[in-house]
């Protein structure tokens, strides 16, 4: 029998699976016992920093004490926490295994569920990933870092296969972290493609008997075996797995063959393995390069069946041990596990003389002895064992602690009050214990012989945090050896309370651990004996016991516990008492030092709760058994030191009897003032205690964090994570330039938060909110969120969390950042969502009114255009209403007709309505600019499209509907293409910033038969970038339902998706739709010449940017290719096509291509002049006879070019080869004609072509004034239209219709051209410019307004027909929209409204026309005024497509411009609208903002003021976005130099993408909507209404003002924050009436108005700490009584008077001062000193306390303690040293007969303050006077 004492164990209940009473609740009968359940921790679903947190995140699933289940019955899991279902789980076929895994860098704990043919892995949210197993897995074990499965042998089949009945261990250790960006979607099916099928490729040498899983998303990797330092595939089939770790990489397994045990430990080896093939790589994802591989550390053949339990425990000194349970031979194998650190790496091993056996039928692993202990993330457990003769024993390692025994009689008549009369006799007589099993921390089940099973735990709450807190120093602090001893006494003392009963109290807990630390004080010497021995053993045992050897060893380890063996043998225990009688004096020594390394660790715990104010009562706990162990061992020191914290609690001691020296204490107070006195450097380390210094405590944390962050501040040097202070600190990364934010980062790394400092004494706290203040302004901008958190910038906070990319990575979960905040922070802010994307709240001020609309509530996809952001933005301003009723196509037009229409009427109304029709099929163009990405769909509901209404009504006869006559129109046709703009604007509405869309949802809106909805939505989605989650099937299906909307919709919205990417899939399917590229054996396919037209701008989409040789070949060719058929007339879109796809392919690059660009680009002037040419090299692209062949043909008669279809398409694509390049040579081949006669050659609208690529080409020569434009145009055109009007003597020898009809061209390609440049910019000049060429048009084609038009021809309507003035008028409108972009420029805006509203009877109303207003009218509004175009590339190219100068004649004009490319202009917007948003309140304000943008060509590094919402300059040009203005916290938003465009950007929640930036507004200033001009600020309008508060209450009524709004009214104007409110509620009213209260009353107004003014709130805590310690002192100077026991406050508030004096001398700075007023320091330092000074006997107590040491005595006891506490406070505050140095100096003074000065004392007492070194000089002087 062990030593130890005798414990009973707690029975909490009868244990039954909660799922069987789930299953009689369900109704469920089933009639086997075929079930299975784990119990884990309540922990475990836990993220880790919830877990390992000092103040862990409230969770439902988190019940203290509690055990999860998951019960397992045939295919379904129940997951239950105590009498609660929280999941439940229902699968497909019989669960096999079930086990908790976390996996790789992922956050979250899964549930990982074997089954016959797959592998099912559940997330604590829900969501699912199922994986398919080809090959049959007998079993899967959790590792830290992935999944092992374990394949069965070939052709084994699993049948049979049950539920494993063994529970592998589950560690509370395995804890939550935030979950990765990467993640799967519910309900998501993977099967991994590569492993599996590499058996099935090669033979044994490619398959692995061990697999890896690291993530859901991931292939499992095969696995390697370390064999004579070779790595081979794992191929131990027979090495069956029976236990894993989840907290170190270790796996036991068991050869049935070789009957062995082997221990495996899994490292990672990141070279290639031997035998691998290289091949393979390539098809394996990057992560997945790491190999596994398998080393044995042990093998041993114990048994000659399996183990059967193998757990992991600790040993006595925190080494993990590997336990084996061997049942056959009755033992339990322990292994003792050897880790070394080497390079950083984790080394295991174990030794053959590092094993021990236990006699043991069963055990388990808990925690008992160590409740709060850990070493990384592994637990420190104990060993419950159950020996053969049915004894508990539980063991700490080797050492056997105490017996366990079951309860006494009066439980066990409650353990059988369930079963019946007649079993109760036998049962009493032959109850035992068979088996444990289930082991949660401290709990474990109790299998009885009669078959129940009875959960009984070791601990049970409420426990003392101080019990455990010291148990765990000592451990920490002692050795192992001496640790050991001590749980040996501990768990030996049969009258200890705490660990009699587990239900025991906190109290208890600590009574019965003083005790056995008291008893080690009074009677070590019989507790020697007692532990030793009691018998006498002859043996050979004794003989070497007696050895010198021996006793050496003895020596070395002080106590008998620490002999080999013979704690693992319970008659090791026993010694005999001649050894006892020869070491009895070193037992004197061993219990000496025992006491005193308790002493030094529970002294470090007193230091460190003296910094926690809610530890005061552990405090007072802990002080009295310090005094004990410190009067035993003589430590007069340290009994004048707690003396002087708590002079009332502690017995008076006198010094006189103590000869020898004692060691000085330390103190962290004293450590700390010294530190901001005289710096890091100065600070005596002595004043650190030793454990706070050791590396690895946990339990002192509190206090290493306080001394590693003054290190910081008062300039300690590092060196990695350790300081020069001799303390180590977590730094998390970032920039720093002062101490301050060194110490900020230092507080975040330690994860040290604003409720933390709340717990500091108020002094202690001020050098670190300081430090917080300071940083406050202008932190860096590479923090962590949490940094920013903890500053109060939550604004800066979510902007890290927005743009991660930008800042540096540090882990940090929500409930992280929670921890680091206010407590008040959560409930504070709202759950808001940017109002910019899916705020939907309409107002009534914002509804469309149409008082003669008959259907209001029908949706017209527009109505979430009204949000707070326009709301905000636009106030009372109508014009978002008036773009909504112009561009609705969801209800009726209006027709104005007579009252009684005759039939001639009704002719005329279908004419008219015919005309409004057009315009209706119009509109869906600028609604979808209009509405672009200003919604986030619901992935459970189908994209709502709205109607498309042609249809009228007639107001004047009462609203009647009118509709298209079909016999006259065919509706049909009309409306094909118009639905589909339709549906592309309804998608268009999608944001892009909503993340990746899922490919359901995509699938879910496909209709059962094709239409143009589904094609036009397919559009938008892929113009979004949405395409990409479409697999390849689901491409091809849309393909094999050959229609015609679909497919165009379709290829240009997967280019867009995958655009620049060239990806092969991609490209192959849309090659299939160009029967021109079709090889000859390939079968000819029609199709129709629009599908080519999409296709081949699909393809330069798709390779943009790339100058792919063979696909420039390939549009080359097709440029001067027309289609067979019957689509002859649609052969120039085609070519046109050709030609954009051919720029887009080399956009840019015309002069970074190699060689062949020369050929090509003079083939595409061949296409241009016509010409024919002579040159060998133009075979290199000329066509191949296979090719020419086949039904298509080049359009060239001889060797002649039909440029009238090429030169277009040929143009165009020179101007994107060469887009800002600035090549001179090409533009002088791209000449505007200078002569009559070249005129004649030419076609008009060929110049404007001309002159747009020339600008484009001369990219920084476009200038946004009158003179450029005048320019471009040729001299003898200037010249020609000059006397226009006029009669001309030579009009019958110039052909004047051909000079006007240049010179329009030639203007309005410049307009295009100034539109393009600054698209997007709402340049002031451009738009000048733009307005007063397009009121010019308009005037020339019908006089309608005065414009300042001087010096410009007149008469041009004369030579050029109404159409095409109409066109240029609308493509300058156009232009000046782009440049107007998102701006809704009011003057802009009533152009088109009128352009629109002219009459359709003067024939104004075709439909290229009302497209080009309805897309006017959608850039100038673009995504409600919140998008804008940007001039790079690729945007100028998707402009230049869309604004293309040929406008259709009618809705399905798609003859030479497909019009579903008018929609590309999507790919050229940019988010560069911005809104500020209130981060504590979530609503949109008003803020000042500084823009600064680059330098560029047109002007230098420039920067201006905004105040949004608004819109950013350019991208490409902007610098940097600064908050000003003093109501809002500053803050410095700064691009990435790199041009992102924000489909690729990767950063969709960054400020300038989503359009939303938060901001914090400073505490006593209102926003600017509520206060614009700043009259009710707090400066401006509170101080009278304080002033009015703080009147007595003795003032007549009449000088009362009715009204008059009370502070916490006046507060809550100004700041959210509920304590600041309730503050003002409790302590500044006006119901005080003594003078006392008032007094205290402007106190607090006073620092009030300080705290909110400042934006300080949080000091408010510090003043009212600081105040309240002044109080009670003079409280307790004034009367007789002293309530405080302590005077620990005082020590605070001088630390807090350091603090004053560091930030006067300079030592800390702050640009705002110190977060203190040095006059309210200043003066509390003066009236303690006044105090302390007037103290009545002060001088004769001081005295004898310096002579002797003693503490004032009095009968009259309320006296004595006033007498003791005025003294402690005197020797705090002015840091008189111990008696025992006063003391020694003074018998050094009196040996070698020295003179004491008070200079000579300063030197000698530094710290001591002048006012006590007078005393002392008094003192020491006496001993001259006597001698």
């Amino acid at each position: 029998m062990p030593s130890g004492g005798v414990r009973e164990l707690t029975v909490l209940t009868e244990f039954k699976p909660f799922g069987l009473t789930v299953e009689a609740l369900d109704g469920s009968n089933y009639s086997d016992d075929d079930f299975n359940y784990i119990l884990f921790d309540s922990q475990l679903p836990q993220h880790r920093d919830d877990a390992d947190h000092e103040i862990d995140d409230a969770s439902a699933l988190c019940i203290e004490g509690s055990d999860h289940e998951l019960f397992i019955r045939r295919n379904r899991i129940i997951w239950s926490t105590g009498p609660r279902v929280y999941k439940r789980f229902t699968l497909p076929s019989k669960v096999i295994k079930v086990c908790w895994c976390r996996m790789g860098d992922m956050s979250e704990a899964l549930i990982c569920v074997l089954q016959l043919d797959r592998l099912t892995i559940y997330g604590i949210a829900g969501e699912m990933v199922s994986i398919p197993l080809p090959h049959p897995v007998t079993s899967i074990w959790p590792l830290p870092f992935g999944l092992l499965l374990q394949r069965a042998p070939e052709g084994s089949l699993l049948t049979n296969i049950s539920l494993s009945s063994s529970n592998p261990y589950l560690s509370a250790r395995d804890v939550f972290r935030q979950k990765r960006d990467i993640g799967y979607s519910p309900q998501h099916s993977y099967t991994p493609p590569h492993i599996y099928d590499m058996s099935t490729r090669n033979e044994r040498t490619s398959v692995s008997s061990h697999l890896i899983l690291k993530d859901p998303l991931e292939d499992p990797q095969v696995t390697y075996i370390e064999e004579r330092g070779k790595l081979n595939l794992m191929w131990e089939f027979d090495e069956r797995t029976i236990w894993t770790s989840d907290c170190m990489p270790l796996m036991a397994s068991y050869n049935k063959g070789k009957m062995q045990h082997s221990l495996w430990v899994v490292e990672v080896n990141n070279s290639s393995p031997h035998g691998a093939n290289p091949k393979s790589s390539d098809m394996i994802a990057p992560g997945m390069l790491a190999k596994h591989f398998f080393r044995r550390i042990w093998q041993g053949k114990v048994s000659q069946t399996a183990a059967s339990k193998v757990f992991l425990a600790t040993d006595d000194d925190v080494t993990p041990i590997i336990c084996f349970l061997i049942q056959e031979q009755k033992k339990l194998l322990s292994l003792r596990l050897q880790n070394l650190e080497i390079n950083n790496e984790t080394v295991y091993d174990i030794k053959p003389e590092m094993s021990w056996t236990i006699p043991a039928i069963a055990a388990a692993a808990v925690t008992v002895t160590r409740p709060k202990k850990k070493v990384g993330q592994l637990p420190l457990r104990d060993i419950i064992a159950l020996t053969p003769e049915n004894t508990l024993l539980l063991y700490a390692g080797k050492l056997c602690l105490c017996k366990y025994v079951m309860p006494s009689p009066l439980d066990k008549e409650k353990l059988l009050s369930t079963m019946k009369p007649s079993e109760t006799n036998n049962i009493m007589r032959a109850l035992e214990v068979v088996d444990l099993a289930d082991a949660v921390e401290g709990r474990v089940n109790l299998v009885l012989n009669n078959g129940k099973s009875y959960r009984c735990t070791f601990r049970r709450s409420p426990s003392s945090s101080l019990t455990n807190d010291c148990i765990t120093a000592m451990a920490e602090g002692m050795s192992s050896s001496l640790y050991s001893h001590f749980l040996g006494l501990l768990w030996s003392d049969n009258n200890s309370t705490y660990l009699d009963k587990a239900d025991s109290g906190a109290d208890s807990e600590w009574e019965s651990f003083r005790n056995v630390i008291t008893k080690l004080c009074g009677n070590h010497s019989n507790a020697t004996s007692r532990l030793l021995s009691d018998t006498v053993s002859h043996s050979s045992w004794e003989f070497l016991i007696q050895s010198k050897y021996n006793q050496r060893y003895f020596e070395s380890n002080y106590v008998a516990g620490a002999f080999p063996g013979s704690s693992s043998d319970l008659q090791g225990l026993h010694s005999s008492a001649a050894v006892l009688a020869e070491t009895q004096n070193t037992k004197e020594t061993c219990f000496r030092k025992l006491l005193s390394d308790t002493l030094d660790s529970l002294h470090a715990v007193y230091e460190t709760l003296k910094l926690d104010n809610l530890r005061r009562r552990d405090l007072g706990l802990l002080v009295v058994l310090l005094c004990d162990i410190a009067y035993f061992l003589h430590e007069v020191s340290y009994l004048d030191h707690y003396k002087r914290d708590f002079p009332r609690l502690l017995k008076d001691f006198g010094m006189s009897q103590y000869l020898s020296t004692s060691r000085s204490p330390p103190s962290l107070f004293r450590w700390l003032e010294n530190c901001l006195q005289h710096g890091c450097g100065s600070a005596n380390i002595c004043d650190l205690p030793l454990l706070i210094c050791k590396e690895g405590t946990s339990i002192v944390n509190w206090g290493r964090k306080i001394v590693s962050f003054y290190s910081l501040l008062c300039g300690a040097d590092q060196s990695g994570r350790s300081l020069s202070s001799g303390v180590t600190c977590n730094i998390a990364p970032g920039l720093y330039h002062t101490p301050e934010e060194l110490v900020v980062l230092g507080m975040v790394g330690e994860k040290f938060g604003l409720q933390h400092l709340d717990l500091l004494p108020a002094g202690v706290s001020l050098p670190l909110r300081h430090a917080i203040d300071k940083c406050r302004e202008c932190p860096p901008t590479n923090w962590p969120a949490a940094a920013y958190v903890l500053l109060g910038r939550e604004d800066l906070a979510l902007l890290h969390l927005s743009d991660p990319a930008k800042y540096v990575e540090l882990d940090f979960t929500k409930s992280s950042l929670i921890s680091v905040s206010t407590p008040y922070m959560l409930p504070l802010h709202p759950v808001t969502i940017p109002s910019s994307v899916s705020d939907t709240l309409e107002t009534d001020s914002t509804k469309l009114e149409d008082i003669d609309s008959l259907e209001g509530s029908a949706s017209d996809g527009m109505e979430h255009i009204f949000n707070s952001s326009t709301q905000l933005r636009y106030g009372r301003d109508l014009r978002l209403n008036e773009v909504r009723r112009l561009l609705c196509s969801a209800r009726p037009v209006s027709i104005q007709t007579p009252a009684n229409p005759t039939a001639s009427d009704q002719d005329f109304q279908q004419t008219q309505l015919w005309h409004l029709a057009q315009r209706t099929t119009a509109l869906p163009f600028g609604r979808g600019a209009f509405t672009l990405g200003t919604i986030c769909t619901l992935l459970t509901e189908a994209l709502a499209v709205p109607k498309l209404v042609l249809a009228g009504r007639l107001p004047a006869q009462q609203n009647a509907m009118v509709n298209l006559d079909p016999n006259i129109r065919n509706i049909q046709e009309l409306k094909s293409w118009p639905e589909f703009h339709n549906a592309v604007a309804a998608g268009l509405r999608l944001s892009p910033l909503q993340g990746k869309m899922s490919r359901t949802w995509i699938l879910y809106n496909k209709p059962d038969e094709p239409n143009v909805t589904h094609a036009g939505l397919l559009l938008a989605l892929g113009l979004h970038g949405h395409l990409r989650v479409l697999t390849i099937t689901d491409i091809f299906q849309y393909y094999s339902l050959e229609h015609e909307s679909t497919t165009v919709g379709l290829m240009i919205g997967l280019a867009a998706s995958y655009r620049g990417t060239m990806q092969p899939s991609i490209s192959k399917s849309l090659y299939v739709h160009l029967p021109a590229r079709h090889p000859s054996s390939f079968p000819e396919l029609e199709l129709p010449t629009l599908i080519q037209s999409a296709a081949l701008i699909s393809v330069g989409l798709l390779y943009e940017g790339s100058t792919h040789p063979q696909t420039m070949q390939i549009l080359l060719s097709e440029i001067g290719r027309r289609s067979g058929g019957d689509n002859v007339l649609e052969r120039e879109g085609y070519a046109v096509s050709a030609g954009f796809s051919l720029g887009l392919v080399a956009l840019g690059r015309g002069q970074d291509a190699i060689g062949y660009i020369d050929t090509l680009v003079d083939r595409l002037f061949q296409y241009i002049v016509g010409k024919e040419l002579h040159s060998d090299r133009l075979h290199l692209f000329s066509t191949s006879a296979d090719e020419h062949n086949r039904s298509t043909g080049q359009i060239i008669d001889g060797n002649l070019v039909n440029i009238d279809v090429t030169a277009p398409g040929a143009i165009i694509a020179l101007a994107l080869m060469y887009l800002k390049t600035e090549s001179e040579l090409i533009v002088s081949r791209l000449p505007i004609p200078q002569t009559q006669f070249e005129l004649q050659y030419v076609r008009p609208d060929f110049v404007l072509l001309h002159v747009v690529a020339r600008n484009l080409i001369m990219w920084s020569r476009i200038r946004p004034s009158e003179d450029w434009i005048q320019s471009q145009v040729p001299e003898v055109v200037q010249n020609g239209v000059k006397g226009l009007g006029s009669e001309m003597e030579d009009i019958y020898e110039v052909d004047v219709e051909a000079l006007v009809q240049a010179y329009v061209n030639v203007v309005v390609g410049a307009c295009i051209s100034l539109g393009l440049r600054f698209a997007g910019t709402r340049d002031a000049n451009a738009q000048e410019l733009l307005y007063k060429y397009a009121i010019y048009f308009l005037n020339e084609i019908k006089p309608v307004c005065v414009s300042n038009c001087n010096g410009l021809p007149k008469g041009l309507s004369v030579y050029v027909d109404r159409g095409t003035l109409e066109t240029c008028l609308h493509l300058i409108v156009l232009s000046l929209c782009v440049v107007m972009a998102g701006s809704g420029h009011l003057q802009t805006f009533r152009f088109l409204k009128f352009l629109r509203n002219r009459s359709s009877a003067d024939g104004h109303a075709y439909f290229g026309t009302q497209m080009a207003v309805s897309l006017a009218i959608g850039f100038l509004f673009l995504g409600g005024g919140t998008w804008t175009f940007s001039t790079s590339n690729s945007s100028i190219a998707a402009l230049l497509i869309t604004l293309y100068p040929r406008l259709p004649t009618g809705p399905n004009d798609n003859r030479c411009h497909l019009q579903a490319f008018r929609h590309l202009y999507v790919l050229a917007t940019e988010a560069r609208w911005i809104q500020t948003v209130d981060v504590d309140t979530g609503l949109p304000v008003y803020v000042p903002v500084e823009v600064t943008i680059k330098e560029t060509d047109l002007y230098n590094e420039t920067s201006f003021c905004e105040v949004t919402p608004c819109s950013l300059p350019e991208r490409a040009i902007l610098k940097a976005v600064r908050v000003c203005g003093p109501r809002y916290w500053p803050q410095v938003i700064e691009l990435c130099p790199e041009e992102q465009a924000w489909w690729n950007s990767g950063d969709k929640n960054h400020p300038f993408n989503s359009g939303v930036l938060y901001v914090k507004r400073k505490v006593g200033s209102c926003s600017y909507v509520d206060d614009p001009i700043g009259s009710q600020s707090l400066l401006s309008r509170a101080m009278h209404k304080m002033s009015a508060t703080t009147q007595p209450k003795s003032c007549s009524p009449s000088t009362e003002c009715t009204g008059e709004v009370t502070v916490d009214q006046l507060v809550s104007t100004f700041s959210s924050d509920p304590s600041l409110i309730a503050f003002a509620q409790l302590f500044c009213d006006s119901s005080s009436s003594t003078r006392s209260e008032l007094d205290f009353q402007e106190f607090c107004l006073q620092v009030l108005f300080e705290c909110v003014s400042k934006d300080r709130p949080a000091m408010l805590q510090v003043y009212l700490s600081l105040y309240a310690t002044i109080g009670y002192m003079v409280d307790s100077f004034v009367s007789d009584t002293c309530t405080s026991s302590d005077t620990l406050s005082l020590s605070s508030l001088k630390i807090a008077v350091a603090y004053n004096e560091a930030v006067s001398n300079g030592r800390l700075t702050n640009l705002r001062g110190g977060i203190v007023q040095v006059a309210f320091l200043g003066s509390l330092k003066k009236r303690i000193e006044d105090i302390l000074n007037s103290c009545p006997d002060m001088n004769s107590q001081l005295c004898a306390y310096i002579t002797s040491g003693e503490w004032p005595t009095n009968n009259n006891n309320n006296n004595a303690n006033k007498s003791k506490t005025f003294l402690s406070w005197y020797l705090q505050w002015y840091s008189v040293a111990s008696p025992l140095d006063i003391k020694t100096v003074a018998n050094k003074i009196r040996r070698d007969n020295i003179c004491p000065s008070v200079a000579l004392l300063r030197l000698v007492f530094p710290s001591t303050h002048i006012s006590a070194i007078g005393a002392l000089n008094r003192y020491y002087s006496s001993f001259k006077v006597e001698d």
